[in-house]
């Protein structure tokens, strides 16, 4: 277990890709469900229990179909659960990272004093966020880095919008 640790720190470090994990469906079973679980634990500051839940399956749903979509369409399907455990499990350790932020960010909302520090740590969480998952995309598509980062930009819009049109805020 502490060697997939290494590598999954190490894909959010950019020091290794997704092809670096094994392809095994219990390791994704795995990952997945660490995925929701963190997920769901980000939201909670902001939303009821149930909520939560939703959206974080929401947000999974989202991921696997993106997944699987575009490495399907670029014929790529056999790289399918490297590069979902690539992107639940960058995406689990960098969420734990965001948990205290978020936290923090409930906070001082409900305070009204956000504090700057803080913020910048939660747009610099997301911009390596998003990096991760360019980095993913690149490694499991064979593509450039900046059609990657246009892919995993899109990606996080979409995701998003489709998230909020599903669960809109219910506070």
């Amino acid at each position: 277990m502490s060697r997939l640790l290494t590598i999954w720190l190490d894909i959010c470090l950019l020091r290794a890709g997704p092809q670096d994990l094994p392809a095994s469906r219990v390791l994704l079973g795995l990952t997945l469900t660490s995925y929701l679980l963190v997920s769901t634990l980000l939201s909670l500051p902001g939303y009821p229990a149930f909520t939560s839940l939703q959206i974080a399956a929401a947000d999974l749903v989202l991921l696997v179909l993106f997944a699987a979509s575009m490495l399907y369409l670029t014929g790529r399907a056999a790289r399918f659960n490297q590069t979902l455990s690539a992107l639940a499990g960058s995406g689990t350790l960098l969420g734990l990272l965001g948990l205290p932020l978020v936290h923090a960010l409930y906070r001082a909302q409900d305070a009204e004093q956000v504090s700057l520090p803080v913020l910048l740590f939660w747009l610099l969480l997301m911009v390596w966020n998003l990096l991760v998952m360019a980095h993913i995309i690149r490694h499991a598509l064979s593509i450039i880095l900046p059609i990657a980062v246009a892919i995993a930009v899109l990606y996080t819009l979409v995701a998003m919008q489709l998230i909020t049109a599903l669960l809109p805020q219910t506070n």
